[in-house]
């Protein structure tokens, strides 16, 4: 009996000890797994070097590559892009170079990737941007990280205001960080040739007056986001709308803008919002002191405003006055006209078609209404008017004109559309004079030519007055054409 017994633990132990070897083999192989289908994360797809080099100078950033899988996961390459003749140099996980290849990151860890750029800004052809990137190969998944490095010759302004009357000239070009504000009762004027960048979500906030002073479509002042750079899919970053928040005009503010090429924001051109506080009840009673007396008074002239992320044009209670314009492609309205306010259109084109970062889905190309009922109680605005004349509304929706009115509002929106072309299943709404309802044959959409064909239903439907010539200055004819382009 002890003798079965002593057989019976040895067996056991026999069993025990390869129990745990199998345990071990099995965990060192389930730990050792390689995930082959997935990509890395990483803290950021931008590293930006917003130090403005007045000195030969240097600096150091860093981010992390994140492996956010159960498996470990290998990198099969890491390259900076500009390879040895880069102004930046990279060290990935202690290791100094411009390629690596194969780097292991084990389940749920990370690296870090150093990086390093000296400029000179005495180089007297240092773009404003110095830019490259570190492109990154995964289970077949192409990824980047931006590289940004700001040099000497541009004019900076960083959360900057304006306290004193200032000219913008065509000298080197302009880049606002964060915001630039120009105060009440300051003036800024940009004239022609000026191109004004901006960083990721920046803005520019008039509390004061901006003049801008284009002078002809080849001279016009050009609002863009500051990536000059493509990503990995080879797509110009100057295609995304959003890279930026926009251009607004606060209450009491004033704007006259010619030959403007605004394009890539997020909310386009926002008249009327008040300056708000952290005093929800003083936002409230601002809000509620809203009038035509105080609204922004802004005027537009023979400019392109196009791929902004919500809006073209949007009014908050405000004042716009616009004259030979084009405006498309916007991602909630072309035109969005808000809590009431006064407007004029004369000779513009609004149009949306969507694009490959833009939906037309849903919200048509003009709306407005009489109120705004995000705060209780609602405001109830006792202005709403809004003309437009010898202008094309047109899109891909089966309305695209939508006026809004409060029941319990009796101002209600006064919309009046006179000799234009409009996209509409209420051809038969009073808000319609001498109107036309077919498609304007613009030229080509795809390649944003809202120039007209010779048999558009445009031609001729205009009438007086009108600006004598057209946003490309031909002179227009009598009776003119409807629309920015008077048909050549």
């Amino acid at each position: 009996m002890h003798r079965l017994s002593t057989h019976k633990n040895k067996i056991f132990s026999v069993f025990f000890m390869l129990g745990i070897l199998f345990c071990f083999l099995f965990s060192s192989c389930k730990k050792d797994r390689i995930n082959t289908s997935d990509a890395v994360a990483f803290s950021t797809d931008t590293l930006t070097f917003d130090t403005l080099f007045t000195t030969l100078g240097s600096t150091t950033k860093f981010f992390t590559i994140r492996n956010t899988h159960k498996e470990s996961i290998v990198i099969s390459s890491i390259a900076l892009a500009g390879g040895n003749n880069s102004p930046y140099r990279i060290n990935v996980n202690g290791d100094a170079g411009t390629t690596f290849h194969d780097i292991q990151i084990p389940a749920k860890d990370s690296i870090y990737v150093f990086v390093e750029v000296t400029i000179d800004p005495n180089v007297a052809n240092l773009p404003f941007i110095v830019e490259d990137s570190i492109q990154f190969t995964t289970n077949g998944n192409v990824q980047q990280v931006q590289l940004n490095a700001y040099g000497q010759n541009a004019h900076f302004f960083n959360a900057d205001s304006l306290e004193t009357n200032t000219v913008w000239n065509d000298d080197l070009p302009y880049v606002i960080l964060d915001y630039l504000q120009i105060k009440p009762g300051v003036s800024l004027t940009i004239n022609a040739g000026c191109n004004v960048y901006f960083g990721g979500g920046a803005a520019m906030i008039v509390e004061g007056n901006l003049n801008v002073e284009g002078t002809d479509t080849s001279n016009m002042v050009t609002f863009r986001g500051v990536r000059l750079d493509k990503d990995v899919a080879d797509r110009p970053y100057d295609d995304f709308p959003g890279q930026y928040a926009g251009l607004f005009f606060l209450r009491g503010s004033t704007g006259n803008l010619k030959f403007l090429e605004m394009r890539n924001s997020l909310y386009g051109i926002n008249v009327g919002n008040i300056k708000s506080t952290d005093d929800a009840a003083q936002n409230l009673t601002l809000l509620q002191n809203m009038n035509l007396g105080n609204a922004p008074i802004v005027t537009i002239q023979n400019s392109k405003i196009y791929n902004h992320a919500f809006y073209g044009l949007f009014g908050f209670y405000g004042r716009i006055y616009a004259t030979n314009t084009l405006v498309y492609d916007c991602g909630k309205n072309v035109v969005g006209l808000y809590c009431g306010g006064d407007y004029e259109f004369l000779n513009c084109t609004f149009s949306s078609h969507g694009s490959a970062y833009i939906s037309h889905a849903k919200d048509p190309v003009f709306y407005v209404n009489n109120f705004f009922d995000a705060v209780e109680p609602a405001i109830l605005a006792d202005t709403t008017r809004a003309v437009f004349q010898n202008c094309i509304l047109y899109g891909t929706l089966e309305n695209e004109v939508v006026a809004q009115g409060a029941t319990n509002n009796p101002h209600l929106p006064f919309v009046y559309l006179t000799n234009s072309v409009v996209k509409t299943n209420e051809p038969s709404s009073p808000i319609f004079n001498a109107c036309n309802f077919t498609d304007p044959q613009f030229k080509d959409i795809f390649k944003s030519d809202y120039h007209l064909k010779t048999t558009s239903p445009a031609g001729n439907l205009g009438i007086a007055p009108s600006p004598s010539i057209d946003i490309d200055g031909f002179v227009r004819n009598n009776p003119p054409d409807a629309g920015a382009y008077e048909i050549q």
